[in-house]
């Protein structure tokens, strides 16, 4: 696996700066260079690099100095440090690690000896970082198990004891019991296959492109929701570009968006209402607008709706189960598709949630 990162350069050789920047970008790494130890405490604390490449002899501050300066900082110092110098002498390489770095290559360096100890440190920092955010899902895992999955469980096996005793003594079965178990089960089942989706797409498996006709993938999940329609007498209407609009998309991933953007919409409008779903061109993108009469999201909450977990504090909002997973899933998809998704809306007027893709071509 090849991983590529934003290395910052400190060195105040011109010539040592022209070399490692072009090797290192021919690998497909973002270099920048800073001609001395002061430009480079400034460019890392104003954007942090994954790595730094850093000569000790340097005029006014030295490398030594720089690396300290670096990990004194809360900002910088979990940044790796490779010092790159002539010096060869044992008591300044001790100092470098001491100072901080990571690792010391010697110069004159040999390039394969650079981007391998490069690419080992960047492979270390995104196996850090991917350690790091299997414990954070891990700890939001265990709290979304004691506390979404403990109601409905709870529910399940009062439930059952009742309906064990009720059968023990011969009484009938009361079918909304066994009606709120399905809907416990159904409740519990989708919570995991959410959290599933959210680790498959953290994890960035890779996407199943192929051309598909837009309309017709939007279309044939517009006819998935009969039940859900007609128990509110909602009226779902589309409105197509009638030219076919041509994506490549994994069909099966994005069947997902839109069905979630469809079932929200349904989920969210009163009865009687009208869910409009559009396609249509707009200049080099394809469109899809999922628009609703629904109870809207206030303006504060709407920058959070993405975020996971996340759910609108409103009695009718709270009315509807839902794990706050959907519309960050939904997101992630389509920013995994070079695409974005985005809202509009208004508290007791609807909302209107935009997917902006490119576009492949016409049929």
């Amino acid at each position: 696996m090849n991983i590529t990162g934003n290395i910052l350069i400190i060195d105040d050789t011109p010539a040592n700066l022209d070399v490692l920047t072009s090797v290192l970008t021919e690998r497909g790494h973002k270099v920048r260079p800073a001609i001395n130890g002061e430009i480079g405490l400034r460019a890392a604390a104003k954007a942090k690099p994954d790595l730094i490449l850093l000569d000790i002899r340097m005029a006014e501050i030295n490398g030594f100095e720089v690396c300290e300066r670096l990990k004194a900082d809360p900002v910088t110092q979990d940044i790796p440090v490779i010092f790159i110098s002539a010096l060869d002498a044992t008591e300044d390489k001790v100092r470098a690690f001491e100072s901080g770095g990571v690792d010391y290559i010697t110069k004159p360096f040999q390039v394969t000896e650079v981007l391998a100890r490069v690419e080992l440190q960047l492979r270390i920092q995104w196996q850090r970082r991917r350690i790091e955010a299997l414990s954070a899902f891990k700890d939001e895992l265990i709290g979304i198990v004691s506390h979404d999955l403990k109601n409905p469980l709870s529910l399940v096996l009062g439930y059952t004891e009742i309906l064990q005793s009720d059968i023990a003594n011969g009484s009938p079965i009361d079918s909304s019991m066994l009606a709120g178990i399905e809907r416990a089960g159904q409740s519990m089942l989708s919570l995991i296959h959410d959290l599933l989706d959210t680790a498959r797409h953290e994890q960035r498996i890779p996407l199943h492109l192929a051309d598909v006709h837009l309309q017709a993938l939007v279309a044939e999940q517009l006819s998935a929701f009969p039940y859900q329609i007609r128990a509110k007498s909602i009226t779902l209407e589309q409105a197509f570009d009638p030219d076919w609009i041509m994506v490549q998309i994994d069909s099966r991933r994005f069947a997902q968006v839109i069905a979630n953007l469809i079932s929200n919409a349904i989920k969210y409008s009163p009865p009687h209402t009208i869910i409009t779903v559009s396609v249509y061109r707009d200049h080099e993108h394809a469109v899809i607008d999922v628009a609703d009469q629904g109870y809207g999201i206030p303006t504060d909450d709407l920058p959070h709706i993405f975020e996971k977990y996340f759910r609108v504090n409103r009695q009718q909002h709270m009315a509807v189960e839902g794990t706050g997973l959907g519309l960050p899933i939904a997101r992630m998809i389509v920013e995994q598709h070079g695409g974005t998704l985005s809202a509009v809306s208004e508290e007791g007027v609807g909302s209107v949630f935009t997917i902006r893709l490119p576009l492949l071509t016409t049929a």
